[in-house]
């Protein structure tokens, strides 16, 4: 019989804490991620300089790789034309750009590069269609 108490007893609390869990919801993150449509594919090109793929990495639809889609699977060694750069809510620096030989347009965080030639950084504006408050 005691020990039917204490089960009892520890499903109880173990249900309290987990309703306290599901009420107060998941801890909230210190930096909230941008949207990822804050730049659009309208960007200018403001930046003379390229970079070169260290490895194989997703091309991305903003400049947040947990958050924004893909738009292609790049591959070393293949170049990126830069057009301009932001930092992200977590303090990465990422550039916009295109993929040399194509038309294909996207993000990369400037960790995946092994070469960075001729870049002057030029920030990236907003998109002016969002509200930025």
């Amino acid at each position: 019989m005691r020990f039917g108490i204490k089960a009892v007893g520890m499903l109880v609390t173990t249900g309290a804490i987990m309703a306290a869990i599901l009420v107060s919801g998941p801890a909230a993150s210190a930096i909230p991620p941008p949207p990822c449509s804050l730049y659009d594919a309208s960007i200018s090109n403001l930046d003379g300089g390229y970079g070169v793929m260290e490895g194989s990495y997703n091309l991305k639809k903003g400049p947040q790789a947990d958050q924004c889609g893909n738009v292609a699977r790049l591959r070393r060694g293949q170049v990126i034309y830069f057009h301009c750069w932001v930092k992200n809510g977590y303090g990465n620096l990422w550039v916009y750009g295109r993929v040399k030989g194509t038309r294909t347009y996207g993000w990369m965080s400037i960790d995946n590069f092994r070469t960075i030639r001729h870049s002057n950084y030029e920030t990236c504006r907003p998109n002016a269609d969002r509200d930025h408050t």
